[in-house]
């Protein structure tokens, strides 16, 4: 398997595989009407019902109750890789542990979202909690 250059993770889970095939096989079935569609993707083993939602709202009121085991993603241009697919499963993961919540069935547009750094690295530097000037909301005493 190729890497990003930035990614040290030696072997990706099979649940950012799965994450990640899910995620691109959606942008080549429906191609550009893919594009700002939402998919729901299981925390745990990085399943999805293989349904694409219009907005955010619609993935979440769908998992019945259960939003919480989910993270939420809305199709982008970019195709994703395995190494990305990763590091988005970690950060939701590190969150929903640390008691956030992305999630509301009751908020218009289905709650928060997490705000992507400008570069990959960036990004896997918030994964691993070491983004420099910076207190993530896990990181509080």
């Amino acid at each position: 398997m190729i890497h990003e250059q930035y990614c040290q993770i030696e072997q990706h889970s099979d649940a950012a595989k799965r994450f990640c095939d899910t995620y691109n096989l959606h942008k080549i079935g429906a191609g550009n009407a893919s594009l700002g569609k939402w998919i729901a993707v299981r925390l745990s083993d990085g399943t999805s019902d293989d349904t694409l939602y219009d907005d955010k709202l619609a993935a979440v009121t769908h998992q019945h109750h259960n939003e919480q085991l989910y993270a939420f993603v809305k199709i982008v241009p970019p195709s994703m890789k395995v190494c990305d697919a990763e590091v988005m499963l970690k950060t939701h993961r590190r969150m929903y542990n640390a008691g956030m919540r992305m999630t509301d069935p009751d908020h218009n547009h289905g709650g928060m979202d997490l705000i992507t750094r400008l570069t990959q690295s960036d990004q896997l530097a918030m994964a691993r909690g070491s983004v420099t000037g910076l207190i993530m909301p896990w990181e509080r005493n």
